[in-house]
Parts: C-alpha cells; sequence; structure tokens
C-alpha cells in the first residue's frame, strides 16, 4: 500500500513537496488555506488597463544556480521564459544621488571596491576604505549570530553599507541590515569569507566577470510568474493529487506513527507523511501538541508588512528608461518613502508588448511598481499611496508624473510573506534539522528555511530530492 502524504500550504515550496512525493510514488492530498495555489507568485488583471495582467508578487528569478530554469524546462515551459532587456543596468538611490548599480556585486557588497562605478557611489574615501577589507583577517566582525550591518560596516565601512548594502536588504528582503543575521542573509558570503578570508575576494569568485547590475541576472515567465504554480497544480492534479483551496488546518495530532489534521470545518484527515509548508509561527503553534520538542526548536522570524504600488501611465517622457530596469533606494533618503521601484515595461520586452496591445490608443504606455514597508516602519494609507508613489516616482526617474497620465492603479498588500531572519536563525535552524533527521514522516518547509526567493526555495527542494535535508 503506498504512503498518503499530506502537505499543509499551497505556495510554492507546499507544490514542489507535493510533486516530489508524488515522484515517489505516493498519494497526496493538499490543503491550502486562501483561494489559490502559489502564495507569493501570483497576479491579477487590470480592467482600467484592457485587461493586463500584471504580476502582483514575485516579478523573477535569479538563475546564477540554474535550478528555476531546469524546473521550467521539466514543467515544458521553455517557450515562455523570458530575460531582462539588455544594456540598462539597475540603478541605486542614496543620498549621494541615483547612480548605476555596480555590476559585480553580491547583497550590494562590491567585487572590486576601486572599480569606477563603485567609486562613483561610494566616492574616492568610501572606496579607499572598502578596498582595505582584504587585509582583515577572517574572523574580524564574523561572530556567530552577527547581522548583516555588523559584518559590512565593521569590514567594508559604513558607506557602502549604507548606498550599496541597505537598498539591497530592504528592497529586495524587506529586512533591516541592523537586525538581520548575515549568515541567515547570504550563506554564500558567511562560507566564503571563512573559506577565503575576504567579502569582496568571495563576490570575486561567485561574480567572476559579470558586469550585470544583480537586477538584470533573472528571468521571468510571460505573461507571469504565475503560470510556474499553475503548472505545478496541473502537473499534481493530473498526476492524480488532490489539491483543495480554502481549507485551514487549523489542528494536527500524532496517533502512533500517523499524522492526524483537522480543519476549519471540523474535518479530519489522516496521513502517514505530514508536510507543513507554512510560516514558522503557525508551523509552532499546529505542532505544539504533536510535537513539542521540535515546536519549541522552530525559530520565529517575524513578517514584514509589504505594500506595491502598480502604475500604468502613458508617459512619452519615460521611454528613455530613465533608470534603467528600476532602482533600490537607501533607507532615509530625502524625500522618498518607496524602498524599491521596478520599470516593469523598460526591464521586460513582454510587458511592453502587452501594454501596447491592451491599451492600442496610449501614445507610450509604461508599467512601474513601487514598494513600500521596511521593518518598523509604518505603510502609507491605501487612500493615500497611488499619489505617494507618483511623487516617488517622479523623484526616482527625475520625471515629472501626475494623475493626468495615470491609466491605472493597483495596490497589493502582502502581510506575511517576507520573513525576517534574527540573529541566532541560522544556528536555530541547524538545531532543527538534527531534530528532522530524528522525524522522517514530518517536514518543514518554505522560505523561513530556504531563504527568500524562488531559486532558494527550490535549492532548498532538491536537497530533499538528493535525499539529503534542508
Amino acid at each position: 500500500m503506498s504512503t498518503r502524504v499530506l502537505v499543509v500550504g499551497g505556495g510554492l515550496a507546499g507544490l514542489l513537496a507535493a510533486r516530489r512525493q508524488q515522484h515517489a510514488g505516493h498519494r497526496v492530498v493538499l490543503l491550502e488555506a486562501s483561494r489559490a495555489v502559489g502564495g507569493a507568485i501570483a497576479d491579477t488583471v487590470l480592467p482600467d488597463a484592457g485587461g493586463l495582467a500584471l504580476n502582483t508578487g514575485a516579478e523573477a528569478y535569479a538563475t546564477g544556480s540554474g535550478a528555476v530554469d531546469a524546473l521550467v524546462a521539466e514543467l515544458g515551459l521553455e517557450q515562455r521564459i523570458v530575460a531582462p532587456r539588455e544594456g540598462l543596468g539597475s540603478r541605486v538611490v542614496s543620498s549621494a544621488g541615483v547612480h548605476r548599480a555596480p555590476g559585480a556585486s553580491l547583497l550590494g557588497i562590491p567585487a572590486h571596491p576601486l572599480a569606477a562605478d563603485v567609486r562613483t557611489v561610494l566616492g574616492t574615501a568610501g572606496a579607499l576604505r572598502a578596498s582595505l577589507e582584504r587585509f582583515l583577517p577572517a574572523s574580524y566582525a564574523a561572530r556567530p549570530g552577527a547581522t548583516v550591518a555588523e559584518v559590512v560596516r565593521r569590514r567594508l565601512g559604513r558607506t557602502v553599507l549604507e548606498r550599496l548594502v541597505a537598498p539591497v536588504i530592504g528592497g529586495v528582503l524587506s529586512a533591516d541590515p541592523a537586525t538581520l543575521e548575515f549568515a541567515a542573509a547570504s550563506p554564500q558570503l558567511s562560507r566564503g569569507l571563512a573559506e577565503h578570508g575576504s567579502l569582496t575576494a568571495t563576490v570575486r569568485r561567485l561574480r567572476g566577470r559579470a558586469t550585470a547590475s544583480a537586477g538584470t541576472r533573472v528571468h521571468s515567465l510571460s505573461p507571469t510568474m504565475a503560470t510556474l504554480p499553475a503548472a505545478l497544480q496541473a502537473q499534481i492534479l493530473a498526476a492524480g493529487g488532490i489539491l483543495r483551496t480554502g481549507i485551514e488546518v487549523v489542528g494536527v495530532e500524532r496517533s502512533g506513527d500517523r499524522w492526524r489534521v483537522r480543519t476549519a470545518r471540523d474535518e479530519h484527515l489522516e496521513a502517514d507523511h505530514l508536510v507543513l509548508a507554512c510560516p514558522p509561527d503557525t508551523a509552532q503553534d499546529l505542532l505544539r501538541e504533536a510535537a513539542p520538542t521540535i515546536a519549541r526548536a522552530i525559530p520565529q522570524a517575524p513578517s514584514a508588512a509589504v505594500r506595491l504600488v502598480a502604475l500604468v501611465l502613458d508617459a512619452p517622457a519615460l521611454d528613455p528608461h530613465p533608470c534603467g530596469t528600476g532602482a533600490l533606494i537607501a533607507p532615509g533618503t530625502a524625500g522618498i518613502r518607496a524602498k524599491a521601484l521596478t520599470h516593469a515595461s523598460a526591464k521586460w520586452e513582454h510587458v511592453q508588448q502587452a501594454l501596447a496591445a491592451a491599451l492600442p490608443t496610449a501614445g507610450s504606455p509604461h508599467l512601474l511598481r513601487l514598494s513600500y514597508g521596511r521593518p518598523g516602519e509604518q505603510l502609507p494609507p491605501r487612500e493615500e499611496i497611488v499619489d505617494l508613489a507618483l511623487a516617488d516616482a517622479s523623484r526616482i526617474l527625475g520625471i515629472p508624473l501626475s494623475r493626468a497620465q495615470l491609466l491605472a492603479a493597483e495596490v497589493i498588500d502582502w502581510d506575511r510573506a517576507m520573513r525576517q531572519a534574527l540573529p541566532g536563525h541560522r544556528a536555530g535552524l541547524d538545531a532543527l534539522t538534527e531534530l528532522l533527521d530524528q522525524q522522517p514522516r514530518l517536514e518543514l518547509v518554505g522560505s523561513w528555511r530556504a531563504g527568500t526567493g524562488i531559486d532558494a526555495i527550490l535549492r532548498a527542494e532538491n536537497t530533499y530530492r538528493e535525499g539529503t535535508s534542508s
């Protein structure tokens, strides 16, 4: 008799776990509390923009490991892969102004501190200070649990932290470098520092001769990234899996070697193997009675609320793509509340083509997406945020934008998508992994374990496929 597997959570991690269990010959039931699977990979349609399909969550994935491209190929979606427009690059905005983001960097840390594009952002003094990092001992500022701010400021200087690293941490990870654990933010850099004795040397090894800015080392899918979870869902269903949405799990019990799950509808489902693909606080609550030791070991990673604003504009002044593919904004930059701006129609040719098809009477349609919400910061009110986004975009792009040019707008909230790995998170995950190794019938998966981003989640999933725990 085949093993019955129950997966709680239909985000990317849950879908991948369900697919893996099916490939192993098991019977799979997946329960998702919301109305659709995919988690933070989602889309919507803008009626005021001719039915344009819009990414409301993740808009791309990193290509460095090749893991996501390989999955996309397995799913038969190769023809949907799109790359960013070449030659545009991205920008970084700080008190020093708007500058092209340095090419060879990781987490904002430059491979070549004295390169011309780095000196432009840091200034001569800041670049010279960063260049001295290679002479420091590997152990300097690298204590267990050290934060990103502690490691970067002490090793590379305050200017690198404020003008290069903080914009990435805030704009991409929705985190605060003062509280984000360095080893959790970038295991590659943490390991590289120990092995090579220098952060800049580690970036050189990882980035090689790359000259493209980080925002362009990505791929997306056409028409939206929601194509990926939709394909996974279809494959799971075609293989005989059961996938139920709108089903909230409120309790978990252990009965001998089997798991018993209770839903908000007071249904009781049993399984031989349980996968919890849900946030860490939810997993902890569910396991509090059934597996108290594991529940206590789950490191808590508080979430940061994010509010996105999509602006569809008819603005000929944006045709030259004044900020390339977009910009990351340093905290505290005067006159700008946004933490990131993506010029989606500049970055992605398929978006530009979709805009032209959806709005044939618009002379120069463009799609901008701005992101708000840093840890500890109150989100701008929904009723005011469109005007704020227009003002912020005007300052970032250096072009006046107004309601007169606005064709459509959409405000999207993500309350629990971005998790903050606090100091001690990496050690907590290691301890949790040891406990889970003793419970082969239980899995905990998700970005809070794997790291932020589609590529990180898939790489973690691949360790399960290869027979090792993440």
